[in-house]
């Protein structure tokens, strides 16, 4: 997997934003768009990326992994709306199983301050995937929607989960020193 990163949002971690090269084209010069599109992102050139992504699209419209790129690209534009909107159509194309989708979704919700929204994506993400990677992030981004909610219990009962079972996994040393910081002050401010 790549990530993508805004180098302007330091409090956003490189493994929080999932984009990959297609796995799943069924048109070589989509899957060349989508490359040149992760490029683009990956530089901060997001309007370009934006357009290589939709140009991708033209050849292949329903791309899960296309439409969850373009998403990431608008997330890290800021433009959240958008991006719900791109990962919410790689999700259904997908018939939910395009994971990634549903990990990221998670994380824009919380930034979007709709954390029932990422708590039902992350929860669904959970019950439905077993992949290791895909599981500590959708840990990580539901523990991230519970302290949202301010709901400190849940989110030291996920933290529990993943310093038991995601140790070593992509970036999981960070997210545990994060999420433990995050939940400590969440307890301090109700107490």
């Amino acid at each position: 997997m790549n990530s993508c990163k805004d180098n302007k949002k330091a409090s956003i971690n490189d493994e929080q934003n999932k984009s990959i090269p297609g796995d799943y084209y069924e048109n070589e010069n989509a899957e060349e768009l989508n490359e040149k599109g992760i490029e683009f992102s990956k530089n901060g050139d997001f309007d370009k990326g934006k357009e290589v992504f939709l140009k991708s699209l033209e050849l292949d419209p329903n791309n899960p992994t296309t439409l969850s790129n373009l998403g990431l690209n608008r997330y890290l534009d800021y433009d959240y709306d958008n991006a719900i909107k791109y990962y919410q159509k790689s999700y259904e194309v997908s018939d939910s199983t395009y994971h990634i989708a549903g990990i990221n979704l998670g994380l824009t919700y919380f930034y979007n301050k709709e954390f029932d929204k990422g708590v039902v994506i992350t929860n669904y993400v959970i019950e439905n995937s077993d992949d290791k990677d895909i599981l500590s992030t959708a840990y990580v981004h539901r523990a991230l929607n519970y302290l949202g909610k301010n709901n400190c219990e849940k989110a030291q009962t996920d933290l529990n989960y993943i310093v038991e079972n995601f140790q070593g996994i992509g970036n999981t040393e960070y997210h545990i020193k994060d999420l433990t910081e995050k939940i400590k002050n969440c307890v301090q401010q109700r107490i």
